[in-house]
């Protein structure tokens, strides 16, 4: 058995003003053939599955195109055109396969192609003919639609925010698409999509109703002819006409069978759909309960500088409010600096020099405004360092050039390039200990609880600007179907949600 293999990740953030270009895919990632093999084995990803399934159930995995763009701006025409071909092209010349295995994010959208997804597959769709299987893994915040699940024989996604469980989705779907070649399961799905948008926090698969809700979805997957459920959150910031949380029940030749589950799950959904609303806490109400808390660390989330949602992670307030609140042993990163200008300035300074720089606020005015602060240079890094997990554990992670600054005992840490702090190690391998501190900030807005969690004392959402925010109602939606909770809250009832999936 033979299996090709591709990845498309990006989930676009369409407040954003920056594109995803062909240069941004390069820096961030984009790699070929034998590179993402070599990248990805024995890691604790989607395709660190797929590598060691293919050795434990004895198929061959070819590996072609790794492209990821993370969550960032929409993509250019010129770059999804040019990462298409060249996983289209492989598709076509690599003689005799059996299907493809794929992994793409699903809130993909280009210049040209809003629901990436769907375009995608149907590209792969006429090469591969009607009759070989096509099964992709998803991140848990898939915008999922008609056109994308059509041509796919078996979607499957995360089941955990903070995604911890990508190896684990990553080897079930490869021992479904086996079981497909070998013809012992015939894959029949329906998928539901309900008219809500679900804010970061409440996509936290650790608080309640999420936690009833997957209990209920890993219950009835263990009923004859239920192959898979995949229950998605969606991601909310992408202004298409249904960023909704959806439902795929994947039954082996029973569609009945598979509605009727999604229905009830969708119905579960929406009838708990008050209990999905959020509320963080006030900056300086938050940095007052981080300095009072007994025994650090607390930690402070950021949560609308996120930049695994899309936001470009040099968001000023929370550090302006730290500085003048005059927090101690705290630490704030990743800032992003855009131009490397402050990180350029601390590295020609040097260990030990005391510098004023320029930090934050420069992509947008959205975040806070460029903040002048006077700190000493600590630590001068290549930003280099493998992940431990519980999230992506085995994976390089490559900030480019990072400094550390001590600002009145505030760790300001500057890095090259955009990072989202979830693991632990991203402290340690700048000589810092996270436990030690009374104060860790995140620009995060759940996946950093992963690694935190065990050893925070506290956590505080905190409601700062920007375009992650979860004040939904001041976004300049220009695409949103209406109407949608809970922008409309008023206007819904149980049964008006089941007749939108056919307009």
């Amino acid at each position: 058995m033979r299996f090709l293999t591709a990845t498309i990740e990006h989930e676009c953030n369409n407040f954003m003003p920056l594109k995803a270009d062909l240069e941004f895919f390069k820096r961030n990632q984009l790699a070929f053939d034998k590179e993402v093999a070599d990248f990805y084995s024995g890691t604790k990803t989607f395709l660190g599955g797929f590598i060691d399934a293919s050795k434990n159930l004895g198929f061959e995995l070819v590996t072609t195109v790794y492209a990821s763009a993370n969550a960032y701006g929409v993509i250019t025409k010129e770059a999804y055109d040019y990462i298409l071909e060249e996983i289209l092209r492989r598709v076509r010349n690599a003689g005799k396969f059996d299907g493809l295995l794929l992994h793409t994010h699903g809130a993909g959208y280009t210049e040209e192609h809003p629901d990436l997804q769907g375009h995608y597959f149907s590209e792969l769709r006429k090469i591969l003919g009607p009759a070989k299987p096509m099964v992709s893994t998803f991140d848990w915040h898939a915008n999922h639609t008609e056109e994308s699940m059509k041509h796919l024989d078996i979607p499957l996604g995360n089941d955990t925010y903070p995604h911890v469980d990508s190896y684990e989705r990553g080897l079930e779907a490869a021992e479904l698409i086996v079981r497909m070649v070998r013809g012992e399961i015939k894959p029949t799905k329906a998928f539901v999509k309900v008219p809500m948008i679900l804010t970061a926090q409440a996509q936290f698969t650790g608080r309640y109703p999420l936690t009833e809700l997957f209990d209920r979805v890993h219950e009835l997957e263990k009923r004859e002819k239920v192959l898979t459920i995949t229950a998605a959150g969606g991601f909310p910031w992408a202004d298409t006409p249904t960023p909704y949380p959806t439902i795929t029940v994947t039954t082996d030749d029973d569609p009945k069978l598979a509605y009727d589950i999604a229905e009830k799950l969708g119905d579960f959904v929406w009838s708990h759909r008050m209990d999905f609303l959020v509320r963080p806490t006030p900056v300086k109400e938050a940095v007052r309960e981080a300095m009072e808390a007994e025994n650090g660390p607390c930690v402070l989330a950021d949560i609308a500088n996120n930049p695994g949602w899309g936001a470009a992670a040099d968001g000023t307030v929370l550090l302006k409010a730290l500085i003048d609140m005059k927090a101690k042993n705290t630490v704030l990163g990743a800032l992003w600096d855009r131009d490397g200008k402050a990180v350029e300035k601390a590295i020609e300074a040097g260990v030990g020099s005391q510098v004023t720089l320029w930090v934050g606020g420069k992509v947008d005015n959205l975040h806070g405004s460029p903040l002048e602060i006077t700190g000493k240079v600590r630590l001068i890094s290549d930003g280099q360092w493998v992940g431990r997990g519980p999230m992506m554990a085995g994976v390089k992670i490559r900030m480019g050039k990072t400094v550390v600054l001590d600002i009145n005992d505030i760790l300001l840490v500057l890095t090259e390039n955009r990072h989202q702090v979830f693991d632990l190690q991203f402290y340690r391998s700048l000589g810092i200990e996270p436990a030690e501190k009374q104060i860790l900030c995140v620009f995060s807005s759940v996946h950093y609880r992963a690694a935190h969690a065990p050893v925070a004392k506290k956590i505080v959402e905190v409601d700062t600007p920007g375009i992650a925010s979860p004040r939904l109602a001041g976004y300049p939606w220009k695409n949103l179907k209406r109407p949608i909770f809970p922008l409309d809250a008023e206007t819904f009832d149980l049964v008006e949600w089941k007749t939108m999936q056919e307009e």
